[in-house]
């Protein structure tokens, strides 16, 4: 069991491993095999329990109960380590730090950080203690160790400076150089109050830039903490540049003209009579080896862009790391946007929400306020919800985390619908998360202004087209160009040939209040509402030809179509056109919660109506309602849709409607019926000439037989419509084939069959988005599971189907008689051979599983 409380942690690593693994990997591998054996061994020894063995930098971390004993353990690993005969490829010299303090099982925090820090300034062979260790350890240090006091340091990313003192044994080596603390060089970063969580991919990557580009600049929206990774990036990079790591803060200028003289009086020169400041600058830097890192550029743009140009002219190895909300401009800059927080989509486990950078942020915040709090699984899914609702951005993490203070953290998450007003606090520019915001707004030309409070009626991710439909003054994209250069809007790149734009939901947030404000949100949602039924109708008009396409369209766009169907209340025609637009979409993507409730709206405010737009959206609601179950109230409106259609000269629709009613027949399991009404449909399909409608006619024939248990007739026809889905390339046929040819291998008794064919089936209802299909098919495997002799397998997968359908909001399977059969025939042998408990257990273990590991679990499963 893991010790926690106060502990002691001990951290190693190899001083030049990189190097090494470059140069020498194979005898790299042999000496660090070695010296994992080693390290391990002393560790073991004296009651160390290794927490990460061969981390980052060939490191290791472990934990001790007693101060004695890390640094028993430490000075063992050092003089064994000493005695091996090493290659000369690989002069392996191992670092040690160590500290002593409160910890919970997760071992994160401030008093890790510290360990890790104290290790990270010290020498190949040298041991570090902290102040605390040293205090406990005094009076029972090994048999001839003695400390050397090394006095006090600041470590990188720790706010208080340590007392640090070094363990000395006459085996030992004794002259090191001066300790790696951000004390020891030439630099003037500012001290920072608060720890620096996570971003260990985001600094390897802006140090790497640093070292093949002279100007590299940090860009991103207010709050997504810029400031502090070039802070960090700048610390990290100490040793690179011995001639000094010069940090340069703009946000307090308002006279672009100021900018040569801060970055001058950072860099510490003297200007002398008739020489400019920017040629001092050049004369001072010329021929040293310095990081300039010059903050918060994005008021003063010009000014710094020519300044940095001048600077340049020091040469080669003076290099400038910038932070802006945009691009400073120049020839050769590279621009490097700083990402949001890490988020975890899918973590259950506290351990893995513990690994989010978001997540942790969260926590150590709030331990800094409310001292003790921690990461528990009582409140890991209220943070995550917290986290993921303000998208990652560290200021309103921080600020959010500052009310821990006085509020559990599902207050806090269930406050921040009204985010302005939670999220204040701090101290200077970023005092409210409000404040940093208006600070880029203002910035902007009143252009600008105007195109950002529009793009906030967008709810989700959208393109160019759609900026286009909202804006009302000439074409949109120079300033949409500068909206994202100036960090207001990301662009997301979904192919080579497709981007969409997004603002964070914070932006949109304060951008919807300005529209607001300046009385522009009714003519820019009427704009918006208009673009999104014109997208809505015409994919209606091609969802038979470019079924998948359109759907696929229509699901990129469905938060925007939520927020037009919410405008359109007001206006009972206008919604009764949208939904009945996309009640198809909803139907096929198992959105069957939201569709009947849009369906049923704007039914009940057009009662009168008798429009083909009626006839649609009774057709789409009666499609729903079969496959939630309420059959009895599905069917009377697809006879009602069928009816309306044979008013109009439409044989597509009518075809259609006939189909729906045959699937209320197929939902109130009669199947002679239903098999009648698809048959007409298969007539009148070829009548259209439309080989994908004949295709999806004999499919639904296909459902109805495999219903009446019909084998003979189904496994040809079923055979006959795959091959016609995958000459199509349609990923429903291909799926309902498969399905039918399983549910064949059931009626027959050929489980094992079964398995394989829902599996397959399962791969191709994921290909065309469809959950509930999905979930059938997991429950077929379940099933063919049960009945080839793996029981528990069976049941596990059956309650993660049951779940599933929970979630969707449908009962159709425990509705449709010859699917009620299946589970009647397979479900209580199986429980009876491994006994109600086991079934129990698997069965609940699989309720619990989360979809997305289900299916990993059935796709497993069914190889």
């Amino acid at each position: 069991m893991r010790p926690v409380g106060t502990v002691t942690f001990l951290f190693t690593d190899m001083e030049g491993s990189t190097r090494a693994w470059e140069a020498h990997p194979k005898e790299t591998r042999a000496a660090l095999q070695r010296h994992d054996e080693i390290v391990a061994r002393a560790i073991e020894a004296n009651r160390g329990t290794i927490i990460l063995e061969r981390g980052e930098g060939d490191s290791v971390f472990a934990v001790f109960e007693r101060a004695s004993d890390a640094v028993a353990a430490a000075c063992e690993l050092q003089l064994a380590l000493g005695k091996e005969e090493w290659p000369s490829e690989v002069p392996l010299r191992v670092r040690v730090g160590i500290h002593t303090g409160e910890a919970d099982a997760d071992y994160r925090g401030a008093h890790v950080n510290r360990a890790a820090r104290i290790r990270a300034i010290g020498h190949g062979e040298q041991i570090l203690l902290s102040a605390v260790t040293a205090g406990i350890v005094r009076g029972t240090l090994p048999d001839g160790t003695s400390l050397i006091d090394l006095g006090q340091h600041r470590l990188r990313d720790v706010s208080d400076m340590e007392h640090v003192f070094q363990l000395a044994h006459p085996d030992f080596r004794e002259n090191f150089p001066p300790l790696r603390s951000v004390s020891n060089f030439r630099q003037n970063l500012p001290v920072q109050l608060t720890s620096f969580v996570g971003r260990g991919r985001e600094r390897k990557e802006v140090a790497a830039l640093i070292d093949d580009h002279r100007v590299v600049t940090l860009i991103g929206s207010g709050g997504s903490g810029k400031t502090r990774l070039a802070i960090q990036v700048g610390a990290d990079e100490l040793e690179k540049f011995p001639d000094g790591v010069r940090f340069v803060d703009l946000a307090p200028l308002n006279d672009a003209s100021l900018v040569v003289d801060a970055i001058a009086s950072s860099v510490g020169i003297k200007v002398e009579q008739g020489i400019s400041v920017v040629d001092a600058l050049v004369r001072t830097l010329e021929g040293t080896k310095t990081l300039v890192i010059i903050d918060n550029c994005e008021h003063v743009i010009k000014a710094c862009a020519d300044t940095v140009t001048g600077l340049l002219r020091a040469g080669e190895s003076v290099r400038v790391l910038a932070t802006s909300r945009e691009p400073l401009g120049l020839a050769g800059e590279m621009t490097w946007r700083v990402p949001s927080l890490s988020l975890s989509d899918d973590a259950t486990k506290i351990e893995e929400i513990g690994e989010s950078e978001a997540v942790q942020l969260f926590v150590d915040r709030a331990c800094a306020v409310r001292p003790g709090f921690t990461l528990t699984s009582a409140n890991a899914q209220a943070i995550t919800d917290i986290c993921r609702t303000l998208e990652g951005l560290p200021l309103a993490i921080e600020l959010a985390a500052a009310r821990a203070k006085a509020l559990a953290a599902h207050q806090i998450r269930d406050r921040l619908s009204d985010r302005f007003r939670l999220l204040t606090g701090g101290r200077g520019r970023h005092q409210t998360l409000r404040s940093t915001i208006d600070w880029s707004y203002d910035l902007l030309s009143e252009k600008e202004r105007a195109l950002f409070r529009r793009l906030c009626v967008f709810a989700g991710g959208f393109d160019l087209p759609a900026v286009q439909a909202i804006w009302p003054d000439g074409d949109p994209l120079d300033h949409i160009e500068q909206l994202v250069d100036k960090s207001l809007v990301t662009v997301e790149q979904l192919t080579d040939e497709k981007l969409r734009y997004r603002l964070l939901e914070t932006l949109r947030q304060y951008g919807a209040e300005r529209l607001v404000e300046v009385g522009e949100e009714d003519e820019a949602r009427e704009r918006h509402f208009a673009h999104y039924l014109g997208i809505a109708e015409r994919a209606y008009a091609q969802r038979i030809e470019h079924e998948a396409e359109m759907l696929a369209s229509l699901e990129a766009d469905h938060d925007d179509f939520r927020a037009a169907l919410e405008w359109s209340r007001s206006q009972p025609r206008d919604l009764l056109r949208l939904a009945s637009s996309l009640g198809w979409f909803w139907h096929l993507r198992s959105h069957y919660r939201e569709g009947r409730t849009w369906l049923e709206q704007a039914l009940a405010l057009n009662p009168t109506e008798r429009s083909r737009k009626r006839a649609r959206a009774l057709w789409a609601l009666s499609m729903i309602l079969n496959w939630q179950g309420d059959v009895a109230v599905a069917r009377p409106l697809a006879e009602e849709s069928l009816a309306l259609w044979r008013t109009t000269d439409d044989p597509l629709e009518l075809a259609l409607a006939l189909e729906s009613v045959g699937w209320s027949h197929f939902a109130a399991s009669n199947y002679s019926e239903a098999l009648r009404s698809m048959e007409d449909c298969v007539e009148a399909y070829r009548r259209l000439g439309s080989a994908k409608l004949i295709t999806r006619g004999r499919v639904a024939v296909g459902q109805m037989l495999a219903a009446l248990g019909d084998v003979e007739r189904t496994e040809p026809l079923a055979r006959e419509t795959l091959a016609e889905g995958r000459v199509l390339d349609e990923p429903k046929f291909v799926h309902f084939s498969l399905h039918y040819l399983a549910d064949c291998a059931l009626w027959r008794g050929d489980a094992k069959n079964a398995v394989q064919l829902y599996g397959e089936s399962l791969r191709a209802a994921l290909d065309y988005g469809n959950e509930m299909e999905a979930a059938t098919e997991v429950q077929g495997m379940a099933m063919g599971l049960m009945g080839s002799g793996r029981a528990e397998e069976g049941f596990r997968l059956y309650g993660a189907s049951c779940a599933r359908f929970t979630e969707l909001q449908t009962t159709m399977v425990d509705e449709v008689a010859f699917w009620v059969k299946f589970r009647e025939r397979y479900l209580p042998p199986a429980r009876e051979r491994i006994g109600a408990a086991a079934a129990e257990k698997a069965e609940k273990e699989g309720r619990s599983m989360g979809w997305e590991q289900a299916l990993a679990y059935a796709f497993q499963l069914a190889r």
